[in-house]
């Protein structure tokens, strides 16, 4: 099997297992009669949630070629290069942009006061990992990062800002 296809496979596997579930309790709802029915729509219904995110997070992995190493961990992202890299914690985080690729790839930017921002290339070791990060920002429209990563911006995109709340 050819590599680029044997990783197009990969990066898609959880869609097709998700699809896959979904099938068999669809059939086990057409099947059933009862109680039983409606557990099983209930199944169904669960399962084409997951199926929807597995094809979000699928469409947000890149090859991860490139240069760096991302890792979550305990509530901190970090990114480590020879000549550079950093950390940020999610919950201090306040901005979220997509710069776009100019001499190389695009690249995430997270603000956290305090501190300079958080540059990560798209295509970096591990960056797939930022998707679980990014869904549990509050207020974040996930089908717009997924947009814009795909359309690669000429311009800096605000993905995410935190929300913050009024003093009266």
């Amino acid at each position: 099997m050819r590599p680029e296809v044997k990783a197009m496979l990969w990066r898609w596997r959880e869609v097709a297992v998700a699809l896959v579930v979904v099938a068999l309790l669809g059939w086990w709802a057409v099947s059933s009669f009862g109680v039983m029915r409606w557990i099983a729509l209930g199944f169904t219904g669960l399962a084409i949630v997951f199926a929807v995110a597995a094809v979000q997070r699928a469409r947000f992995a890149h090859k991860g070629d490139g240069y760096g190493s991302v890792e979550v961990d305990e509530g901190v992202v970090s990114y480590f290069t020879p000549y550079t890299g950093g950390q940020v914690e999610i919950d201090a985080m306040t901005c979220v942009t997509l710069l776009p690729a100019v001499k190389g790839p695009a690249h995430w930017q997270f603000d956290a006061p305090g501190q300079p921002p958080l540059l990560i290339p798209l295509d970096a070791f591990g960056a797939d990992r930022l998707f679980d990060v990014f869904v549990t920002l509050d207020g974040i429209e996930t089908e717009k990062m997924l947009r814009q990563i795909k359309q690669t911006p000429d311009h800096p995109v605000v993905i995410w800002r935190k929300r913050t709340a009024l003093l009266r």
